[in-house]
């Protein structure tokens, strides 16, 4: 018995040790504790828990560390960029705020990072930047007050976004995606408001929503609300963005850039200042849903209404493309409601367009096929081509 009692105590106070051992004791900047002084002597994947104000700027190189805040957990980058990961892959940053730095959280040079229930604010230049081939995995993040952008992705970057993303009144964009880097959402909900301009997509980046849970809300920006540009492409696969109350147009898609809608993916932009949807410079936009390839039922919509301009515009040889499982809607517009010029075209079925100061103009060479349509008013110039159930000159 003494002997069993005696190999039982060792294993428990074998035990013990080990739990003690692997017990995690937060770091705590207000008592003096230096987080960047524990990044120093860090190894690649260990966790570092810290609370309190913590003095950046800070660097983290190593693969797999995680940075983990408690309770009230803030970098302060003292005017540099508060949080620096350069090339290390999986690392993880969690419950933490990032702050008056130049930018708050920088991933650079093929880095992978993940943000958890992070905030970044307050910083001179950008909230969040990715950088040169890197990537990010964003879930519950927001980025408000930054001086330029709130995210910006560049250089064939990869960002992702898992659950919520807030942009808020940031200085220039609020997301700003570029150079060949794309934009994910899975399950996801991304609202950029308030900011000088609210989304852009540039320079051939590619926007993505993979599923009817995921959506884009671009409301009560000063300018633009969700720009698509210089051979950018934006595909909804089933999402919803929504586009309203911006100072200028609800969605522009400008200079050969696109946007498809598909999967009964829904579009709505309105009571804003200019035009709820536009399509400039050679671009194209297409609304279509077959269920048998999406497995989405319902049609893929397009509505515009009560903006202060068109409801839509097509210009300088764009096109417009509504086929298969579709409906539009563009309605109490201030303009036009579907106005093509200069070359554009635009196919229409299942399309409402009535209630605005004129429904449908077709102007200096445009095309049109609208077919299964309720349209109002349709004046043309005597230059436009026109065919299907509506055309202009209208034929009673």
């Amino acid at each position: 018995m003494n002997y069993y009692s005696s190999l039982i105590s060792v294993l428990l106070a074998t035990t013990s040790i080990t739990a003690t051992a692997d017990t995690k004791i937060p770091l705590d900047c207000n008592t003096g504790a230096s987080l960047m002084r524990a990044l120093e002597h860090a190894k690649p994947g260990e966790t570092i828990v810290f609370t309190g104000n913590c003095n950046g700027p800070i660097s983290i190189t190593q693969d797999g560390l995680k940075l983990q805040g408690q309770g009230t957990a803030v970098i302060d980058g003292q005017k540099q960029t508060a949080v620096t990961v350069r090339g290390a892959q999986n690392v993880s940053l969690s419950n933490l705020e990032a702050r008056n730095g130049i930018n708050g959280i920088l991933a650079d040079a093929q880095a992978q990072i993940k943000l958890t229930n992070v905030s970044v604010y307050d910083n001179a230049v950008i909230g969040i930047l990715v950088q040169n081939n890197s990537g990010a995995v964003f879930k519950e993040v927001t980025t408000r007050n930054n001086g330029v952008h709130g995210l910006d992705a560049e250089n064939t970057s990869a960002v992702t976004i898992n659950g919520t993303f807030s942009a808020e009144a940031n200085g220039v964009f609020g997301i700003n995606i570029n150079a060949g880097s794309s934009f994910t959402l899975n399950n996801a909900q991304v609202t950029a408001q308030k900011n000088l301009l609210g989304i852009q997509l540039g320079t051939g980046a590619s926007a993505f929503l993979g599923d009817p849970a995921s959506s884009i809300t671009a409301a009560n920006n000063v300018s633009t609300g969700l720009t698509v540009v210089s051979g950018a492409q934006l595909v909804s696969f089933g999402g919803k963005i929504n586009a309203t109350g911006n100072g200028r147009n609800g969605v522009s898609v400008n200079s050969k850039a696109g946007l498809d809608l598909d999967a009964a993916s829904v579009l709505e932009s309105a009571n804003n200042g200019g035009n709820g949807v536009q399509l400039a410079e050679s671009s194209v936009m297409t609304l279509f849903n077959t269920t048998a390839f999406s497995g989405q039922q319902g049609s893929t919509t397009l509505k515009t209404r009560d903006n202060g301009g068109n409801g839509i515009a097509i210009l300088s040889g764009s096109n417009l493309i509504s086929v298969n499982q579709v409906a539009l809607f563009s309605q109490n517009n201030a303009g036009t409601g579907v106005l093509a010029d200069n070359g554009s075209a635009i196919t229409l079925l299942n399309a409402t367009v009535s209630g605005n100061a004129t429904d449908i103009a077709l102007t200096f060479g445009a095309r049109s096929d609208i077919r299964k349509s309720n349209i109002g008013t349709i004046v043309c110039d005597s230059n436009v081509l026109s065919r299907g159930d509506v055309t202009c000159p209208a034929v009673p």
